[in-house]
């Protein structure tokens, strides 16, 4: 499972492209000692995910490659490395508050596990699409990937079932497949030469492209609603957001507002694991996205303004879905957040300074 990059000549650094259009990060361990060059790529991983060797003495023989290109509001990479076992559980999530998408292309390899409650099997050519929100646990084989990472507000709007993306994958044998697949190719044949302008519009066009080829996917797989009743749930969820400082709020608020009858309303959230799971968890998103981006605000505050009858309730609920205090996740994202002060330190910050075009 990963995101960036290609194999270079031994060595970490950074550089501007020719013109100073947009900024590169490049790894290589060739030149360094295995263990050493896996600990420096297990730091390079570690905003997205816990990177771990099945085989815990294979890490001797250890050899890995990566290059990423900032883009303005997203990152295309390429990563050549040994087989290795890609995790991220509630904890990563927690750590690392970030909320994209990867589009992966296989080059060359495989990958096999789970991707939230999917099973998943990638081989070489196919396109398979993460979703960073929820948890990963893979074993990836011989890998040689190339990857997009694209902001949540830049893609999600444009496409029917958002949450429902996470592990598909598009066999490199469909139309659709081989068009993402080629797509992505050609973005790396030609990313040394944009202009930062035509980085951002490259980067529009490719979210649009990418939404685009996954709407028929999404509907072969039958997880797409009718078109009304996938507005009528982007309507709830909107009005959900909206009433989330309301402790009091829940199913009986919506059945209200929509006209819609306890068993229908529960059907329609019976994927997402109900409606009071859903309210719960979209208070705990916010909440931690609080806690992120700001250290001014007390957890009590930030508790109260989302929903939560007290602290503790908001403690408890937190711990008991990342696996930390609100307050061990608020020092964990100051640490992402400080000035970069290497090359591993800045690669963290890209991904928390994309933005949306």
């Amino acid at each position: 499972m990963l995101l960036t990059f290609r194999e270079l000549g031994g060595r970490m650094d950074m550089a501007d492209t020719a013109g100073g259009a947009h900024s590169v990060l490049r790894f290589d361990s060739t030149e360094m000692a295995p263990e050493e060059g896996f600990r420096l790529w297990r730091d390079q991983f570690s905003p997205i995910f816990d990177v771990s060797i099945p085989d815990g003495g294979a890490v001797g023989s250890f050899c890995g490659a990566l290059e990423t290109y900032h883009l303005g509001s997203v990152l295309l990479g390429r990563c050549t490395s040994v087989t290795q076992t890609f995790r991220r559980d509630r904890r990563v999530l927690a750590r690392s508050g970030l909320d994209h998408y990867l589009v992966q292309l296989q080059n060359r390899g495989g990958s096999r596990g789970t991707m939230g409650a999917r099973e998943v099997a990638v081989g070489t050519g196919d396109v398979c699409i993460l979703d960073l929100a929820q948890s990963v646990h893979t074993v990836d084989h011989d890998v040689d990937c190339m990857t997009l990472c694209l902001p949540r507000d830049m893609l999600a709007p444009l496409v029917t079932e958002p949450d429902g993306l996470h592990g598909l994958v598009l066999s490199g044998g469909s139309p659709v497949g081989a068009m993402l697949a080629g797509h992505i190719r050609s973005l790396f044949r030609v990313v040394d030469s944009l202009s930062a302008r035509e980085a951002r519009t490259v980067a529009r066009g490719t979210a649009a492209f990418i939404a685009g080829c996954l709407g028929p996917t999404v509907d072969a797989l039958d997880l797409v609603r009718p078109e009304v009743q996938a507005s009528r749930m982007s309507a709830i969820k909107r009005y959900i957001d909206a009433h989330l400082g309301n402790p009091r709020f829940g199913a009986a608020d919506i059945m209200q507002a929509f006209g819609v009858s306890r068993p229908t309303l529960y059907r329609m959230f019976e994927p997402m694991g109900g409606v009071a799971a859903y309210i719960l968890q979209r208070r705990l998103s916010h909440g931690l996205a609080d806690l992120m981006s700001s250290q001014h605000h007390r957890v009590a505050d930030i508790a109260h303004r989302r929903g939560f009858s007290s602290e503790a309730a908001f403690s408890r609920a937190f711990r008991n879905t990342f696996g930390m205090a609100p307050r061990d996740a608020r020092t964990s994202g100051q640490r992402v957040n400080t000035p970069a002060t290497g090359i591993a330190d800045t690669f963290k910050r890209w991904f928390h300074e994309l933005a949306v075009p």
